[in-house]
């Protein structure tokens, strides 16, 4: 059986997350927003890849029904559009308009409906998985989640905004949810566009390396700096990726990264990262002046 690469407890349950949960009558979780509880199917997702690491660790029956609970509330709660199987997110953020999907979502979506076909071995899973795969072959501007670096290579959108913004956390996300189906799932499309995804991000890692950390993203005019928390979870998901595909491009960039944690760097960081929240209204206001769109 295939535990998930990266461990989901260090990034979440022990960041106190679970600790917020509220689970409904079924057992899934809910996540306490400003505005009530909601269900966050990324969180849910967790939750469940988490103890379906539980389970092949310690073979205990109750992780394994949280896994399987999940997965059977995921295949009632997409929904089937032209664009695949989908779970849309109806909130606004940003001016994204509503509703929107995102690659990080359905990539944890593949990743928990690969594992439910390798314990089941039924193929509604795998029939349910290739229908969440449909949106990383569709571009942002017709419903889907891909994009392009400025290069040209393929990329997957967290957050589908009309220009690109790549996220770097939930690119490697879809990227391992079509590992996943590619490997477990035996699927060629899936593994195409991990192929083809992989290659991408190696040619253009390094717009996300600062010199002295990483950013979140790829935003323009004014990329964000990475929190320390997703730096350090950047380095993870390189060290998954390297042990995936054995690409020395993610080795190198993973070593040189834990290397900018040494010293006074991450103190510095903190505060160029909350200066930057702080300013962030700021600029929004000057880029939309500037472009006109204000």
């Amino acid at each position: 059986m295939t535990p998930y690469y990266i461990d989901l407890g260090l990034q979440d349950v022990r960041a106190g997350m679970y600790d917020a949960f509220v689970f409904d009558e079924d057992g899934i979780p809910r996540y306490p927003y400003p505005a009530g509880l909601f269900y966050n199917v990324t969180f849910i997702c967790h939750f469940a890849l988490h103890h379906h690491m539980l389970f092949l660790k310690f073979k205990r029956q109750e992780d394994l029904d949280r896994f399987w609970g999940v997965t059977n509330w995921l295949l009632k709660a997409g929904h089937e559009t032209r664009a695949g199987f989908v779970f849309p997110f109806l909130f606004s953020l940003n001016g994204l308009p509503t509703p929107w999907i995102s690659a990080l979502t359905q990539g944890r979506v593949l990743s928990v409906l690969a594992r439910a076909y390798e314990l089941s071995n039924d193929k509604q899973h795998l029939v349910i998985a290739q229908k969440v795969m449909t949106p990383f072959k569709i571009p942002v501007k017709e419903g889907g989640v891909q994009a392009s670096f400025p290069n040209g290579d393929i990329a997957f959108e967290e957050y589908p905004f009309s220009k690109p913004n790549i996220v770097l956390n939930g690119l490697i996300t879809a990227l391992v949810g079509l590992h996943d189906l590619a490997e477990i799932g035996r699927d060629c499309d899936a593994a195409d566009l991990f192929g083809r995804g992989v290659q991408g991000l190696e040619r253009n890692l390094q717009r996300y390396d600062l010199g002295f950390w990483t950013t979140y993203d790829l935003a323009q005019p004014f990329r964000t700096v990475a929190s320390e928390k997703y730096h350090r979870y950047h380095i993870a998901q390189l060290w998954g990726l390297y042990e995936m595909t054995g690409s020395e491009t993610f080795k190198g960039y993973g070593l040189k990264w834990q290397g900018y944690l040494k010293g006074l760097r991450p103190l510095a960081i903190r505060t160029l990262s909350r200066s930057y929240k702080l300013a962030k209204p700021v600029i929004a206001k000057t880029k939309a002046a500037l472009t006109g769109r204000g």
